[in-house]
């Protein structure tokens, strides 16, 4: 049996919340003050590999907390119903939503946490509300950004809590782009809209209209954004843009890059109307990451 791990970096003392109930965790906490608790906040997060007799049961959480399962399975009870949790499933609790998380023993759940506030204007955008149970489709997108969240939480970077607030916002984006709500599965529409989803994430770079997409996955216009307003709950020109901003932040964070070959690369016809994009979709110009 592998030890609870230590935190590394320069992390606060663990609040109360964090479960005994571990295996193995990699975990931060941030003591972020109320003064200071302006806009979007982390205040903690991390990975844990459950026990065989992991169970949480509590009446409500002080803000909102969002948590992926990676690995074996389990259920969460929310609003008095019992939902399965498996790798892939996303879920989202705070105030005023009881729950109940309880782990099968073997093999051992593990899962990705964060504990945030001030986003509820993201998380609305995102349809990512307590409460929500949401079955990812391509969970290997959303873990890499987790690892960067916790490595963020813990390191001795003096802007760390700034660094965990974008990666919060990248999350949430990219949550929103790669899951489904969990009892919206087997149907043929819930097929074609996944046909059309693939599609303009493979070919996002190179689409530029609607068009283009409803004509590749020959379908009509109309019946592609309902599609995309039922089950995505946003247009497929939305999700078209929040995925060329998502390859905005992995190609200007690594440093090779300018804001000008960033849009370029995207296929904006100029660097002013990325930067605009950029900004209404993060909330900060583009030229803070390069």
């Amino acid at each position: 049996m592998s030890p609870v791990s230590a935190p590394r970096g320069r992390s606060e003392a663990a609040p109360d919340y964090f479960s005994t109930q571990v295996l193995e965790s990699r975990r931060f906490y941030l003591e972020v003050t109320r003064r200071a608790r302006r806009g979007i906040t982390v205040t903690s997060g991390g990975w844990e590999r459950c026990r065989p007799d992991y169970e949480i049961n509590r009446s409500g959480f002080s803000t909102p907390l969002l948590e992926l399962v990676t690995r074996g399975s389990g259920t969460v009870t929310m609003g008095g119903r019992e939902h399965p949790l498996s790798p892939g499933s996303v879920f989202v609790y705070g105030p005023s939503v009881p729950h109940r998380i309880r782990a099968r023993p073997a093999p051992p759940m593990e899962k990705y946490f964060v504990a945030f506030d001030g986003a509820a204007e993201l998380m609305q955008e995102c349809h990512i509300l307590p409460g929500t149970v949401l079955r990812a489709v391509h969970a290997e997108q959303i873990q890499p950004v987790f690892e960067d969240l916790i490595s963020h939480g813990l390191s001795d970077h003096g802007n760390r809590a700034w660094m965990c607030q974008i990666a919060l916002q990248y999350l949430l984006m990219k949550i929103a782009a790669s899951t489904l709500p969990a009892d919206q599965t087997g149907s043929a529409s819930v097929a074609t809209y996944q046909k059309c989803r693939q599609f303009i994430e493979e070919h996002y770079l190179e689409v530029h209209s609607l068009a283009e997409v409803a004509s590749a996955c020959h379908v009509d216009s109309a019946y592609l954004c309902r599609l995309f307003r039922r089950f995505r709950r946003q247009s497929p020109f939305e999700y078209l843009q929040n995925l060329k901003m998502n390859q905005a932040v992995e190609l200007l964070r690594n440093g090779r890059y300018s804001v000008k070959q960033t849009a370029q690369e995207l296929g904006f016809s100029d660097p002013y109307n990325f930067s605009r994009a950029f900004k209404r979709v993060f909330g900060i110009a583009p030229g803070r990451l390069s």
